[in-house]
C-alpha cells in the first residue's frame, strides 16, 4: 500500500509539498503553471488527491489571499488615477482615504510574498541572520 501522506501532516503540521506545490502552480515559469493536477503530481501527491486539491482548505486559502492581493494592486492603480482636480465625477475624499488604507493593509499582510511589506528587517526569511555585507576597502 502506498504512503499517502508520508510527511505526517495534520491539522497542526504542514505537509512540505503544499509549498512546493504552490511554487509550481502558482509560477509563471513552472512547467506546470495553472494546471493543479500537474502540480500535485509533480511534488509527489497521489493522483486522486492531485484532482482534489482545488477543493482542500489550504488552496483555496492560497488562492483567496493571491485573489486578494491582485484585487488591492487594481485598487491602488485606480485610487492613484483618480482625477481630483479637472471636474470629472465627484470624489468622497473621505471614502478614498478608507479604500487606500484598506488596500495598505491588505497588501502590506497578504502580500508579504509577493514584496508589499512595511516591516523593517532585524532578521533574515524565517527568522535567520540578515546577510553580511561584503565590503571591499581600497589600499592607499
Amino acid at each position: 500500500m502506498a504512503v499517502t501522506n508520508p510527511n505526517g501532516a495534520n491539522q497542526f503540521l504542514l505537509d512540505p509539498r503544499q509549498k512546493l506545490f504552490w511554487e509550481k502552480y502558482s509560477n509563471p515559469k513552472s512547467e506546470t503553471f495553472g494546471n493543479i493536477t500537474q502540480s500535485g503530481l509533480s511534488v509527489g501527491y497521489t493522483e486522486g488527491y492531485s484532482d482534489e486539491i482545488g477543493q482542500s482548505d489550504w488552496f483555496r486559502e492560497k488562492l483567496w489571499k493571491l485573489n486578494s492581493v491582485f484585487s488591492s494592486e487594481r485598487k491602488m492603480k485606480e485610487l492613484l488615477e483618480l482625477d481630483l482636480n479637472n471636474g470629472g465625477d465627484k470624489v468622497d475624499v473621505g471614502i478614498a482615504r478608507i479604500q487606500a488604507d484598506l488596500v495598505k493593509f491588505l497588501a502590506s499582510t497578504l502580500g508579504k510574498e509577493e514584496g508589499y511589506s512595511s516591516r523593517t528587517e532585524h532578521t533574515g526569511a524565517n527568522g535567520a541572520d540578515l546577510p553580511t555585507p561584503i565590503l571591499t576597502i581600497a589600499k592607499e
